[in-house]
């Protein structure tokens, strides 16, 4: 048995969709990704089959890109049937995004099983599109159906989280990785995969207000290609705050070990960490997210009681300080917001999800 598994873009996409096929591999089912070049820092290291295809987004406006991009897609589309047609995969999983265009395109016209993967509180245009033809879709949160059509072939899963986040961590071994003092409240900032300008400023900003707390300290993601910027002319404290910034955070399931309360993005991967850990949160949705879907995320976890929201134009150090302080100061409402986090998880997500294409995949008829 093999499936397919098809995506890539932004790490919101392949995260999820390497958390399934770890799943599926752990089940011995063999597997084979279709991704596009983007997504290739993903699939580097791994053991399996990938297919990469050459893809560029379409611009709103008139514009030649958009020739080029046609015809990247015509080439892609190409390239995923022949794929497909030789190794006639059981299954085929489209996690979103335009990259899954091409090989679950090619998985519909040649009759294959077809099931799609949502994050988001709301679709983005290409699972809208695919959810219209695919036998079944899986949601990460119930909401989404309003946005797709056949909803008697829509089942919540949850979304997909590697298998790290379901293995207890040491604590005190996550405080050593990070240089941390157990005794202490620990903030942490996370920008998504690529770090986020914004959180940066707002704690570049909030860093001179927080010098004297010896009872607090901060782990920063700031971001690859934006650490090198960042550190350029910044005044660590000198006072009794602790300040850790990384550019990169490999070891995700440590930091929400030793996190007290999480200031981040509302990207769907980061909130399935979040609750999975029960870590209370201070979201700041990105304001330019297509589909305003980020916005739409926090909304979801605020209205749940499982974070607070801020929009980033309320956001500097100034209110940054004043956010964490207050909620780092009020434990019951601390507690609360962890506990609502934790029973609005699915920790389980992948397994579901596994569950779901190997079961299709045993039929091997579409509807």
């Amino acid at each position: 048995m093999t499936v397919a598994i098809c995506g890539g873009g932004t790490g919101g996409h392949i995260y999820p969709l390497l958390a399934l096929r770890e799943e599926l591999e752990s089940r011995d089912v063999e597997t084979v990704l279709y991704l596009s070049e983007k997504g290739q820092f993903a699939a580097s290291e791994l053991d399996c089959r990938v297919k990469l295809f050459d893809l560029e987004g379409y611009s709103r406006s008139l514009s030649p890109r958009n020739l080029r991009a046609a015809g990247k897609l015509a080439r892609a589309l190409r390239g995923a049937r022949r794929e497909m047609k030789c190794s006639r995969p059981a299954v085929a999983v489209g996690f979103g995004g335009y990259a899954s265009l091409p090989p679950m395109v090619a998985a519909l016209w040649l009759g294959i099983p077809t099931l799609i993967h949502e994050q988001n509180v709301v679709p983005g245009v290409a699972n809208r599109l695919l959810a219209l033809l695919a036998d079944r879709t899986a949601v990460s949160f119930m909401e989404s159906a309003a946005h797709l059509g056949r909803r008697s072939r829509i089942t919540l899963t949850g979304n997909p989280l590697r298998a790290e986040f379901s293995v207890s961590v040491e604590k005190a071994a996550a405080y050593g990785h990070f240089d941390l003092e157990p005794g202490r409240q620990t903030i942490v900032v996370l920008g998504g995969s690529q770090g986020a300008a914004a959180l940066n400023q707002a704690v570049r900003d909030a860093l001179p207000l927080f010098d004297a707390r010896d009872d607090l300290q901060l782990v920063h993601a700031v971001g690859k290609d934006k650490y090198d910027d960042f550190a350029s002319g910044l005044v660590k404290p000198s006072g009794g705050f602790l300040y850790r910034p990384f550019p990169f955070i490999e070891r995700m399931d440590l930091l929400y070990a030793v996190a007290d309360l999480a200031v981040c993005r509302a990207g769907a991967t980061t909130l399935a960490e979040l609750q999975a850990s029960g870590v209370p949160s201070i979201l700041v949705p990105y304001p330019f997210a297509t589909g305003g879907h980020q916005e739409k995320n926090a909304l979801w976890m605020e209205r749940a009681g499982a974070a607070r929201m801020v929009k980033q134009e309320e956001l500097d150090g100034e209110s940054l300080h004043s956010l964490v302080d207050g909620l780092l100061g009020d434990r019951a409402a601390l507690e609360a917001i962890a506990k609502r986090a934790l029973q609005v998880a699915r920790p389980d997500a992948a397994a579901r999800l596994a569950d779901l294409a190997v079961e299709m995949a045993a039929g091997r008829t579409r509807s």
